[in-house]
Order: C-alpha cells, then structure tokens, then sequence
C-alpha cells in the first residue's frame, strides 16, 4: 500500500522507477514551461527581488539569442554558466562578494592579531582564571 524507505520491494532489489528513467535536466523543469494557470506565481518567473530594469536587460539579451542558442543554454550547464557570468549584473554581484571577502579575511586578521591582548585583559580583570 505506502511505499516506505527500506520498504521489502526495495530490499528484494527492485529499483525505484525514477532511476530507471533518461537523466534529468540540470536546470528545473518549471523555467521552461513556467506557470500555466497563475501570474501569481513565482516559479518560473524572474524572482521578484530583480528590478524591471535588470530584468529587461536579460530579457534583451535573451531576446537577441537564437533558439538554438537558448536550446544549448538550457541542455549545457557550462554555456549556461559561461552566459551567466556574462552578465553585468552577475559581475558587479561577484566583484562586491570579493570586496567582502577580502575585508573579512582582513578583519578577522585583525582579531586575530589582538587576542593576545584580549587575554591579557581578562586575565589583568579576573586573577582567577
């Protein structure tokens, strides 16, 4: 009746059909076919933290391609990923990460280079420890 993890037809060798089937894109399958009966939702749709202006920009871009430049884009991650960091966008949001990083690790130095007097501190304020 319910088929449970670890269930006796899993046990006896029988796969899951799912497995058995072609392999799955690696994106999700809802950009493309997008929601069919709703506006309303999300999936499928440019999140809705993108601004109209950077959202027509790709669109623009998007627009310019081929179908079988979409096509490619969609069945090869690499040309996917090669278009993404393409993108102004995606530029500026890994050069701010970087800039982060780096005064992170900066920071982090720093605290570093003052905890031996940190411990000097507590040790001068509580005898006992």
């Amino acid at each position: 009746m319910f088929n449970f993890w670890g269930s006796k037809e899993q046990q006896q060798g029988q796969s899951h059909p799912s497995l058995e089937t072609s392999p799955q894109p690696w994106y999700s399958p809802s950009l493309v076919t997008g929601p069919s009966s709703s506006r309303s939702q999300t999936s499928g749709q440019i999140p809705p933290h993108v601004s109209p202006g950077e959202a027509a920009g790709i669109i623009s871009i998007l627009k310019d391609k081929s179908v079988d430049e979409l096509k490619n884009l969609l069945s090869d991650k690499n040309a996917y990923q090669q278009f993404l960091y393409s993108l102004d966008q995606v530029a500026i949001q890994n050069n701010i990460r970087e800039e982060l990083r780096k005064e992170t690790l900066h920071l982090a130095r720093e605290n570093l280079e003052k905890e031996p007097q940190i411990v000097e501190l507590r040790n001068q304020n509580n005898p006992y420890i």
